[in-house]
């Protein structure tokens, strides 16, 4: 009776857990999540009391639960593309059953799949939701206003909906027990706070969240609510004692009853974005009138473009928006602006405010490009009136001007007016440049008719000296203006120079020669030079009684100047010949002083006699007027010329200090002269080309008239190179010729070849071009005919100055150590020019135009023009294979290099110092600009300029810089005390080691630069250091000062003018940039130096840019205002830039403001050296941190200079054997030397950083001693990266630093990473063997990892954020990641394979990744031991790293498979292919005692293959004694039964072989059959076995996919086993493997590696290092070919 009530009330539960069941998947079907629950909870319920005796209550709530996490992935699924879609607004219909299942399903979030895809659909709405509200801010901006419409629709529904029902869940969340709070909830939250508020009190969520009713509720919903819950939890309803919950419902009702408004009010609540729509009015207004403060009128022209779709805004608000009206304002309120700036030219032309005036021309002119295709809003030309009304004026002024001319009364009587009328068209000229040329030229005519009277000289003198004395009288412009006026116009130059004479403080010649001071290296050391003192004042007094006797007797305009030439000539003759070595003796030096006074006598005649004689009646002015040299001048000279130091008897080379814009130009002059006379050259070189014409001019009349015009050349240091190199012949002609095959050996004639071995210029690619001078075109070659000296007057200049011996002059040291020179060379290059080279780059360019794959060297070589060339250059293939792949990759750099294109001549030019030189080509990058520029129909005249411009620019020699050899060099320069230890040891090897420094005209500098205090200011950000700029520019300006800003390029400098900081300096400011016009750079530069001016300038116009301070305000308040927003790597630079304020005793200060990272980057500093050191001491910490910089620098240099002077000797013997027309001996060189000009630099060491990245999830367990293996392949040994590189670079030194880390997937938490971190914090060693011993740790058991995909991209990104004091510092950065997985979000949409593959939890990308590894300059390496697997992985990072905007090289991500691919582990799900494992196992009775062991083996097999997470393979099991069943068949790794039936009869192998190869065959085409065949015995049919598993692998190739041998691995099992019969079965297939094993212990550890794929690793030990090694040594090698 008991068993059958028993039995009776089991039956009643097992039916009842049934009933729960079913009403549970009703419940499920219907979205009833409560009644699910609680099914489930009534089954795990009678689990947990009655669970052994109702088992099915367990199994069908765990049923449940599983069923319910599927369908809740699937809504999550379901979202996702919702969420990813234009359709966003869908989720509406599945959130219900997505909150629902959150809040009253615990297990759901309980699970980790299902935590996941809660968190990942939260931060799905997030990100949507951000984005819609970025996309309005961005559209409203950019005046979109379709798109703003469309966007304001979608997102007010889309937002009102998380508003209502994510921020419910998001309170429910909150006090939900067993849902975690989640920050993407949180910020879903905020933002609908922030703009979906309308309509709904978000503030009182926790009310409406007790309710359980949308926060935009009304009062009639809130009541509704209350009704039903006040029911519900009512105690006598629920017959509790607690009341806590009616309670809360009862409060919550009150509050919101309380709070929220009436339904009629509630309705009048504005929507979202309403208050943005109805205020576009105001904003529109006020956007209007920013885009013309800060004269953005591009932006207004496209505001006026899409003005008219404001109608599309009308119905989205009530009332409606009237877009008419706004629209007509819009445009009155431009259209008002316009006319404003019209009637402001009127009223600023009137009113003759001319600055506000220049502004308003500049303004219209900019509308006018912008606007004018509104004739509504600008209606006709800017210069509409105003340009006739100003000529007009300038003609008018200029016509009263003259009128006061006509007699010397009138002149007298009208002083003033004239006065007036200059002025005020001097106004015109300085402050209208637009103006400047005709006006210039009425004041030109005005000047000029003043001279035709006999008095005009005297009265034009007696004007500019009182405009440049000005009027108390006057306003501050004005007498800017008047002094300005003198500046421009030659006519008042003897004003200029009797001010210069009045300022110059002429000191005694005594106390200057006791001023000066020498010193003079010798070895390592500088010791105190001895100047004979008295000698040295001995000849200035001979100088200065012969000047003052020449003077007074050549002043006279009656005076045979000729004569004095004449006479100063014959005393150099009498000196001549003339050798520098030891002919420079006591009659030479004492002849020097009036040879000087001589040629000083000419040039103040020259330059000033006439103005002298004009005002000869007043002996005191006129002798002020004349342009003499002043004392220093004199003694700096003599003092060249060795006359300080009697004793020597040659002419030594020296440098000689005096201050910025204190006479050097007149000092080089007068030099160049005497040493002409003396018979030398003479070669003056500084620091550009305009400084050189304008130092020229100074003394061309001068060099006229001693007929030495031949022997003197100014020029950049760099030109001396080039013309020593055009004077030994046209290495190009000569080269082409080659290259054509018409270079021909010819025999010598009577004639003399010129070959003077010497140097040339510039670095990388960058070629300088120009015609070789006096050359024969022909071949190349300098010849002339040996003649007599009679005929030297028909020789060119060249060669008549080839027997004179060159000195050069030096302006400004610096020459020798800037960019240009020092350890660079000058490229000569050929131009081949072929129809076929056009046709070539024309389908290059075109095919990167159009976005197709990059091209390759196979594609260009398949063109007929390709073929044509080879037959036009026979033999010199190798030349059109490398031109053709440097074209191929610089197709893609072509804006690598700013350039810019004169459009009148239509030439492409590049920044060269302070000027744009359009002799200066950046290679194909070049070509690629004029082809560019075509398509952009920028080319006046295209079809002349591409034919001009395609071409192969052939480097066919590169001569040295630094290889010069003047005989001596002499010069001046301003920065001589800022010479370091290394700039003497370079100019110790052009034996310069005098150095003297002569003290200033001026006196002592009135220079301030407060280096303790406010003179130095670090900023720790950039919006700070552009503050900061500011700020100091508006306290000079209010001081009434002018500011000069120096930044170190064009592109920090277009930094600050983006930023908001610079349109807070006002209209005053000015750009000094390399790429204005020349007029400009005057304009600018004119008026630097005026009150309240600011100019924003490059540090190119640091040097010799003369910012002259005319301003007696700017003097009275301090004088101009400096400051340096970089820090000079060179203090030379610092001392120059410092130059440009306190000119010639003048006042100035100087600041520098500097961006804290800067001097981190560049200099080393520390983050916080500031703070560590005091502020008196900054200075000498920038300084020293200079000097640490600075030596490695010259390292640098030095190396460069092996590398110059090595292809220098290189391109000379190519020359030499061009010019002895030895054709085969040119062509070898010539091979030897193009594939080194294809090199770059590479340095004597190298230090290289390489992290190991490595996958330690479970997957990789197999391969864990292959990655051991591997690692010590290329860390030691023969095969190691060192040796391969020592190999390959043999004169390099490399250095290894080696970082480890060990990562598992997302899931895997706190144990994800595994890092080796150094006591400073540092990832990197160079201790090989510790590196080894941790990577040999991390993989000793492998595991976690979860679903197949594993975090790769989290790995990479933390790696290359490794910041430890040493991390990633090196030259050469490698990441190397060891895998077997793809990267979440990188499988190729398969399911089931990533649990993450809709959105990294950290929001990594393929992007952002290529991202962190292009700023770190990091190469990876993907190594994968699953190619097939990773393979989508590789290709999208490969492809984001490739298209990088920040990878012009197109560097590529290097993928290395480190399996072969038989061996690539089982990946059906990636595109991959699984294995399909088929047991073949003997149950025959002599395995009775042994099978319990077997089955054992078998389970650790599949064991091991869950733990390595190949889930896809499929297993069979064939058991067989003397006949053969199938027990298991192609069951998933996760379905595989654990247990196996025993039989015990006789053996036979036949049946088994045909029930494994029919198994085989049937393989999905998605696996690969692999077939374990273990027996203990024989059989009679072991042939017939075998010869099945044959027939099975010679068909295996046409019916398994990917297939080559059959995988078969046979075992024989303990003592009875055949080993012959099943040698043979293994034999079948040459891919099978024999193994033996005693007992069942060996046989599972035999199972063990078949399944981690122990023959694999075996395979691999050997090779896996070698692959990579070469991979990273061939990554070195292309890192310096260029």
């Amino acid at each position: 009776t008991s068993r059958t009530t028993y039995e009776n009330k089991v039956r009643k539960f097992h039916i009842n857990a049934l009933d729960q069941s079913s009403r549970g998947t009703k419940a499920l079907e219907n979205s009833n999540y409560c009644m699910l629950q609680d099914c489930i909870d009534i089954l795990d319920l009678t689990d947990r009391h009655l669970g052994k005796h109702i088992p099915i209550a367990s199994r069908e709530s765990e049923s449940l639960k599983k069923r319910a996490l599927g369908v809740f992935i699937d809504i999550c699924k379901k979202a996702h593309v919702l969420l990813e879609s234009d359709n966003r607004n869908a989720i509406e219909k599945i959130f219900r059953d997505y909150r629902d299942s959150v809040l009253y399903l615990p297990f759901i979030t309980a699970s980790d799949e299902g935590k996941k895809a809660f968190h990942l659909t939260n931060q799905l709405m997030h990100d949507a939701i951000a984005k819609d509200i970025s996309d309005l801010k961005q559209f409203m901006e950019s005046f979109d206003f379709a798109k703003f419409r469309s966007k304001v629709i979608s997102t007010r529904e889309f937002g009102g909906f998380l508003a209502d029902h994510c921020t419910l869940l998001y309170e429910r969340v909150k006090t939900s027990e067993h849902v975690e709070a989640d920050q993407w909830l949180d910020a879903i939250f905020n933002l609908c706070y922030e703009h979906f508020s309308q309509c709904r009190s978000l503030n009182l969520i926790e009310y409406f969240a007790i309710l359980d009713i949308l926060p935009s509720s009304n009062q009639r919903d809130i009541e509704k609510a209350y009704r039903s819950l006040s029911k519900r939890y009512h105690p006598d309803k629920t017959g509790k004692n607690d009341s806590t919950m009616f309670r809360k419902v009862k409060e919550a009702h009150d509050y919101l009853i309380e709070n929220i408004k009436v339904e009629g009010e509630r309705g009048d609540v504005e929507r979202p974005f309403d208050a943005k729509i109805k205020g576009i009015r105001t904003m529109l207004r006020e956007g209007v009138k920013s885009l013309f403060e800060r004269q953005q009128y591009d932006k207004l022209g496209t505001l006026l473009f899409r003005l008219d779709d404001l109608k599309m805004l009308d119905d989205l608000v009530v009332p409606s928006l009237n877009h008419t009206n706004i629209i007509d304002e819009i445009k009155e309120l431009i259209q008002g602006y316009v006319k404003q700036a019209r009637v402001d030219v009127d009223s600023n032309w009137s009113s003759r405010d001319y600055r506000a005036l220049n502004e308003n021309i500049s303004d219209l002119k900019e509308m006018e490009k912008h606007l004018k295709a509104y004739p509504d809003i600008y209606s006709s030309s800017w210069n509409s009136g105003i340009v006739l009304k100003v000529e007009k004026e300038i003609e008018e002024l200029g016509l009263r001007a003259c009128s006061y001319l006509s007699s010397h009364i009138s002149a007298k009587e009208n002083r003033d007016n004239f006065r007036r009328c200059f002025l005020d068209m001097g106004h015109v000229l300085v402050e209208l440049p637009f103006f400047k040329d005709i006006t210039k030229s009425v004041m030109c005519d005005v000047l000029e008719s003043c001279l035709v009277h006999d008095w005009g000289y005297s009265f034009l003198f007696e004007f500019g000296l009182c405009l440049q004395r000005g009027d108390e009288s006057e306003s501050e412009i004005d007498s800017q203006v008047a002094q300005l006026i003198v500046a421009e116009f030659s006519h008042f130059k003897e004003v200029l120079t009797m001010v210069w004479n009045e300022e110059t403080s002429q000191k005694p010649a005594e106390d200057t020669v006791h001023s000066i001071r020498g010193q003079y290296r010798k070895g390592e050391s500088m010791g105190e030079l001895q100047i004979e003192r008295d000698g040295l004042l001995e000849s200035f007094q001979s100088f200065e009684a012969q000047y003052k006797k020449l003077l007074g007797e050549y002043i006279n305009p009656n005076a045979d100047v000729k004569a004095l030439i004449q006479k100063t000539a014959a005393i150099a003759n009498k000196l001549k010949p003339l050798s520098c070595d030891s002919g420079w003796n006591e009659e030479v030096k004492g002849q020097i002083p009036y040879i000087l006074a001589g040629v000083f006598t000419i040039f103040t005649v020259r330059r000033s006699g006439e103005s002298y004689n004009r005002l000869s009646d007043n002996s005191e002015m006129s002798t002020k007027m004349l342009m003499k040299p002043h004392n220093i001048q004199v003694l700096t000279l003599l003092s060249l010329f060795g006359c300080g130091s009697p004793s020597s008897i040659s002419l030594d080379s020296q440098l000689m200090q005096i201050r910025t814009g204190e006479g050097k130009s007149m000092i080089l002059g007068a030099a160049a002269v005497v040493l002409a006379l003396l018979g030398f050259k003479a070669r003056c070189v500084c620091y550009s080309e305009y400084l050189s014409e304008r130092d020229f001019g100074l003394f061309r009349d001068v060099f006229d008239d001693f007929k030495i015009m031949e022997y003197v050349k100014y020029s950049k240091i760099t030109t001396l190179s080039e013309d020593n190199t055009k004077a030994k012949g046209d290495i190009r002609a000569l080269t082409e010729n080659l290259l054509y095959g018409k270079l021909e050996r010819v025999a010598s004639a009577s004639t003399a070849k010129i070959s003077q071995t010497s140097v040339a210029s510039s670095t990388g690619d960058i070629v300088v071009a120009g015609s070789t001078v006096g050359t024969n075109a022909a071949d190349g070659v300098v010849e002339f005919d040996v003649v007599s000296k009679s005929t030297n007057d028909c020789l060119s200049d060249d060669i008549l100055s080839l027997d004179r011996t060159e000195i050069l002059l030096v302006d400004e040291v610096d020459v020798f150590f800037g960019s240009e020179f020092y350890g660079q060379t000058y490229n000569q290059v050929a131009q081949l020019k072929e129809p076929e080279i056009t046709d070539i780059l024309n389908h290059i360019w075109i095919a990167n135009k159009r976005g197709e794959r990059k091209q390759r060297l196979a594609d260009i070589r398949a063109l007929p023009a390709y073929s044509h060339l080879l037959t036009k250059f026979d033999g010199f293939k190798y030349i059109l294979d490398s031109e053709i792949s440097l074209m191929i990759d610089q197709v893609r750099r072509v804006d690598e290099e700013p350039y810019y294109l004169d459009r009148n001549t239509d030439r492409i030019g590049y920044k060269v110092m302070d000027s744009i030189s359009y002799e200066v080509t950046y290679g194909y990058r070049t070509v690629f600009a004029y082809l560019q520029e075509a398509d952009k129909g920028n080319l006046k005249e295209s079809d002349k300029a591409l034919a001009s411009a395609l071409f192969i620019p052939l480097s066919c020699g590169q001569f040295s810089y630094a290889n010069i050899s003047p005989k001596r060099i002499l010069g001046v320069s301003g920065t001589l005390s800022a010479l370091g230890k290394y700039e003497h040891e370079v100019l110790a090897k052009y034996v310069v080691d005098t150095f003297m420094y002569v003290p200033s005209v001026y006196g002592e500098s009135n220079f301030q630069f407060d280096k303790g205090g406010d003179g130095i200011r670090i900023e720790t950000n950039v919006s700070n250091y552009h503050h900061s700029i500011t700020d100091q520019i508006q306290l000079m300006t209010k001081q009434k000062r002018s500011v000069v800003v120096f930044f170190q390029n064009n592109a920090r400098l277009k930094d600050f003018t983006s930023s908001s900081f610079y349109h807070k300096l006002g209209r005053q400011k000015k750009l000094l940039t390399e790429d204005i016009s020349n007029n400009d750079k005057e304009f600018v530069i004119s008026k630097a130096a005026t009150v309240g001016q600011v100019t924003i300038s490059t540090a190119v116009f640091g040097r010799g840019t003369d910012f002259f301070c005319k301003d007696e305000t700017i003097q009275r308040n301090g004088g101009v205002h400096v400051i340096q927003a970089f820090l000079s790597e060179e203090e030379s630079e610092e001392i120059q830039i410092q130059g440009r304020t306190a000119r010639q005793g003048k006042k100035g200060s100087y600041q520098m403001i500097l961006l804290n990272s800067d001097l981190e980057e560049q200099f080393g500093l520390a983050k916080d050296w500031k703070d560590n050191n005091a502020k008196k001491d900054w200075y000498d910490c920038l300084s020293n941190a200079r000097e640490k910089h600075r030596d490695a620098v010259c390292e640098k240099i030095e190396a460069n200079l092996a590398i110059a002077t090595e292809k220098d000797c290189n391109t000379h013997r190519y020359f030499d054997a061009l010019l002895a027309r030895d054709k085969n001996a040119a062509s070898n060189i010539f091979s030897d030397i193009y594939t080194s000009f294809k090199k770059g630099f590479i340095p004597s060491s190298i230090e290289l950083e390489l992290a190991f990245l490595i996958d330690i999830t479970g997957s990789m367990a197999p391969y864990a001693h292959a990655v051991v293996a591997t690692i010590k392949t290329m860390l030691t040994g023969s095969g190691s990266i060192l040796s391969k590189l020592n190999i390959k670079f043999p004169d390099i030194e490399f250095h290894l630093r080696v970082g480890a880390m060990g990562f598992r997937d997302i899931d895997d938490g706190s144990e994800q990473f595994v890092e080796r971190i150094s006591n400073e914090g540092g990832h990197f060693v160079d201790n090989d063997a510790f590196s080894i011993g941790f990577v040999d740790s991390i993989l000793q058991k492998p595991s976690g990892g979860g679903d197949i995909a594993e975090d790769l991209l989290g790995a990479i990104d933390r790696s290359a954020r490794w910041s430890g004091p040493d991390d990633w510092t090196s030259m050469i950065k490698f990441m190397l990641l060891l895998t077997d997985a793809p990267a979440h979000g990188c499988c190729a949409n398969v399911p089931n394979v990533d649990n993450y593959s809709v959105r990294h939890p950290c929001g990594l990308t393929p992007e952002s990744v290529a991202d962190s590894l292009i700023k770190n300059d990091i190469d990876l390496f993907i190594c994968s031991y699953n190619p097939a697997a990773t393979s989508h992985t590789e290709k999208e990072l490969a492809m984001k790293y490739l298209s990088h905007k920040d990878n012009p090289e197109l560097r590529e991500i290097t993928a290395i498979p480190m399996v072969p691919g038989t061996h690539s582990q089982s990946t059906e799900a990636l595109g991959g292919h699984g294995q399909h494992i088929i047991f073949v196992l003997d149950q025959s009775g002599s395995m009775q005692h042994s099978w319990p062991g077997v089955v054992a083996a078998y389970n650790g097999y599949i064991t091991r293959l869950r733990q390595n997470q190949r889930y896809s393979d499929l297993v069979s099991v064939v058991q067989f004694d003397s006949a053969a069943m199938v027990t298991v068949e192609k069951k998933s790794i996760s379905n595989v039964p654990s247990a196996l039936g025993y039989g015990g009869r006789g053996t036979s192998f036949l049946p088994a072989a045909a029930r494994a190869c029919a198994l085989a065959m049937s393989t999905p085409s998605t696996h690969t059959p692999s077939i374990v065949f273990m027996s203990d015995g024989e059989a009679g049919d072991a042939n017939e076995a075998a010869t099945r598993f044959s027939q099975l692998n010679n068909s295996f190739q046409g019916h398994i996919a990917n297939a080559n041998e059959l995988d078969l691995n046979v075992i024989a099992f303990g003592s009875g086993a055949s080993h012959e019969q099943l040698k043979k079965i293994a034999s079948s297939s040459r891919n099978g493997k024999f193994q033996m094993s005693a007992d069942t212990a060996e046989l599972s550890n035999i199972f063990v590696q078949i399944a981690d794929k122990g023959q694999v690793v075996n395979l691999l030990e050997a090779e896996i290092g070698k692959r990579i090694s070469d991979a990273v040594s061939d990554r070195l090698a292309l890192e310096y070919v260029r």
